[in-house]
């Protein structure tokens, strides 16, 4: 018997110190500003609500799209599509939504409103016409709030497994709720550090949001870490963990009637494997947007991007085609 109490505590004495072990790694690898991990193709542009940073790849004079990213990714996550969409005439760039990658996050504010916000600014400084918005997962949601509340700036607006999760007149605000763990810093420090956080698991967790696993590479896991040495990253990824989960009402995207007012040709990718968004989700949306199109991949999950990139690059480049052809038409008129 004492034997068995002796092992116990050993097994009781590993699990916290793994966590913590973990913990200290994080609070000595977050050491370094935004400045010093930006790529080569970065930038930051100031706009009226901070600094934002971008990718970009293709020549200046080349019509612009404007992306915007999944969850714990940013705009470097991008590069082999916006390669491909460059070579088809593209000036592509990809923003980074606070708090992931570089761009400003001293206001400690990333509801999707907010975010919607910022990416409205980062066009107005760039001041960016006609130009056609992308959005995947998280970042599709953003994207898909952006349009709603000012598509002035926009000619089409493509949206990629987006995460919108849609309400009716029966949500209760109430019904999302922070889980306690989740306030209680130690324990928050500590599970962000062994999970999000921790560069051991960058390419195990992004797998879980794939069908084809086998599509990601080392190169985009190294693209996933590369902002994890910056200042204060733990600690922003829970905060905005806490906004995401308790988005409330106040997300225009999030009630069909001002989603479905949107005046701006859409266009719909989603993987039928997807099980983060189901293409089920997909298909209520558009009842409600009514896409130009709507392209289903086979044997594709959440991030096709990755997954089978050839195709999802000639797929998504060939949407912006029609989406740039019928803005045209348009404006003929």
């Amino acid at each position: 018997m004492r034997r068995f109490f002796k092992i116990t505590g050993l097994v009781i004495l590993l699990v916290c110190l793994v966590p913590a072990g973990f913990w200290i790694a994080a609070q000595m690898r977050e050491s370094q500003p935004a400045s010093a991990l930006r790529p080569e193709n970065g930038q930051f542009v100031e706009t009226a609500g901070g600094r934002i940073h971008v990718s970009v790849w293709g020549t200046p004079d080349a019509r612009p799209v404007l992306m915007t990213h999944g969850m714990a990714a940013w705009g470097g996550l991008w590069e082999d599509t916006a390669q491909l969409l460059a070579g088809r005439g593209y000036r592509v760039i990809a923003m980074d939504l606070a708090p992931f990658g570089f761009s400003d996050r001293s206001d400690g504010d990333f509801s999707r409103s907010h975010q919607a916000e910022r990416l409205n600014q980062l066009a107005q400084a760039l001041n960016l016409e006609d130009y056609i918005l992308v959005g995947h997962s998280y970042g599709g949601g953003v994207a898909l709030e952006a349009a709603v509340r000012d598509s002035e700036r926009m000619a089409g607006l493509v949206l990629i497994c987006p995460v919108v999760k849609l309400i009716d007149g029966s949500f209760d605000p109430a019904s999302e709720k922070v889980p306690a763990v989740l306030n209680i810093p130690v324990i928050t420090d500590m599970l962000v550090a062994s999970t999000i956080g921790n560069p051991l698991l960058t390419g195990t967790l992004t797998k879980r949001f794939m069908h084809r696993k086998e599509g990601l590479s080392d190169r985009d896991v190294a693209i996933l870490q590369q902002p994890m040495p910056r200042e204060g990253n733990g600690k922003a990824m829970i905060a905005w963990l806490k906004q995401f989960l308790t988005e409330g009402a106040a997300p225009l995207s999030r009630h069909r009637e001002a989603v479905a007012g949107l005046n701006l040709p859409v266009t719909l990718i989603w993987g039928e494997e997807d099980t983060v968004t189901p293409i089920a989700l997909g298909e209520e949306l558009a009842t409600i947007v009514a896409p130009q199109a709507f392209h289903r991949l086979e044997n594709t999950g959440h991030m096709p991007q990755l997954e089978d990139r050839e195709a999802f690059g000639r797929i998504l480049g060939d949407a912006l085609d029609v989406l740039t052809a019928s803005s045209g038409s348009a404006e003929g008129r």
